[in-house]
């Protein structure tokens, strides 16, 4: 990037995140451009904010770039940052775009509109919410299949959404990749074989890892293990997020606060495929998911998966 693109000898790519949070969708964007830079590719993270939780987990051979912007809330400075983006695309002349996830994917398609880059985005989230009906589902997915029909090419999750992007007519998207993110690594494959199961005298071990935020709905699944009076089970919550305080206050309500252990965010991926390994059951109770990647984690270090229906992407899982 910044170079004659005659004198290229490989492929560039930004990888645009907002920031390096604690959210999986943030990791996997730090881990895809890790992997590109292992392949030989020129890749760069360009970041509105390049502190964070995951920051450590840039690979020191991966270039930052911080976008401008000015202090706003998130949604108002990607707003505004459109026009310090597009300078951005000018100026460095990648030859990909590529959006981390939904919220990135107008910013991306706006931003390389008109230029020789390529505009990728992402689906991270179902099109379709769940029980979503009404003019707000209907006004997401124009927005949605619009933003798809700007861009060069739309990685989706799962087949539900690949169909309904690729709908005939005027917002048809031209080219919708079924792309499921690899969450699979060696130190979870290794973390499988050398899984032993839990004492069958003792309480189950259960694990939930996430943001603790509305969309991952930790209430309803502390509810209901509150009321297995006849089941022995300890529960860890791996995340930290806004409602965190809620969630301990909940807990002490519900009588069950010397049964739970919040961690917080746990930054290592060595220690999280070490919890994955230790639980008997991982809980996924969202109210929507893209692909629910810390399903397919938990299933790879040996756990077992009780699920909310939380997007048609689980089911082919879970069969």
């Amino acid at each position: 990037m910044g170079q004659d693109k005659g004198a290229a000898d490989t492929l560039s790519v930004a990888v645009y995140l907002y920031e390096p949070g604690d959210g999986g969708l943030d990791r996997v964007a730090i881990m895809l451009a890790n992997h590109l830079r292992r392949r030989g590719v020129a890749v760069e993270l360009w970041l509105t904010r390049t502190e964070g939780p995951a920051a450590h987990l840039i690979d020191p051979a991966v270039p930052v770039r911080q976008v401008p912007a000015p202090p706003l809330g998130r949604r108002a400075t990607m707003i505004a940052q459109f026009p310090l983006l597009a300078a951005m695309v000018r100026r460095h002349r990648p030859d990909i775009l590529y959006s981390a996830g939904n919220q990135s994917n107008m910013l991306v398609a706006l931003a390389a509109l008109g230029t020789g880059t390529r505009a990728v985005g992402r689906i991270s989230n179902p099109i379709r919410h769940p029980g979503k009906t009404g003019v707000a589902a209907l006004a997401r997915l124009l927005r949605i299949r619009a933003i798809a029909r700007i861009s060069t090419a739309t990685i989706v999750m799962g087949q539900a959404d690949r169909s309904t992007l690729s709908e005939a007519g005027p917002l048809a998207a031209p080219n919708v990749r079924l792309l499921p993110r690899p969450t699979v690594t060696p130190a979870m494959e290794r973390t499988a074989s050398a899984r032993r199961d839990g004492d069958a005298a003792g309480p189950r071990r259960l694990l939930m890892v996430g943001r603790l935020t509305p969309q991952k709905d930790h209430a309803t699944a502390l509810a209901a293990l509150a009321r297995l009076t006849d089941v022995d089970w300890r529960l860890k919550i791996a995340g930290q997020g806004p409602l965190r305080d809620d969630l301990r206050a909940l807990c002490r309500a519900l009588g069950i606060e010397r049964r739970v252990e919040f961690l917080g965010y746990v930054a290592d991926p060595a220690r999280l495929a070490q919890l994955m390994g230790e639980a008997d059951l991982l809980l996924q109770s969202s109210r929507w998911e893209g692909l629910a990647g810390t399903m397919i984690e938990a299933l790879a270090c040996g756990a077992g998966v009780v699920s909310t229906d939380s997007t048609p992407n689980i089911r082919p899982l879970l069969a």
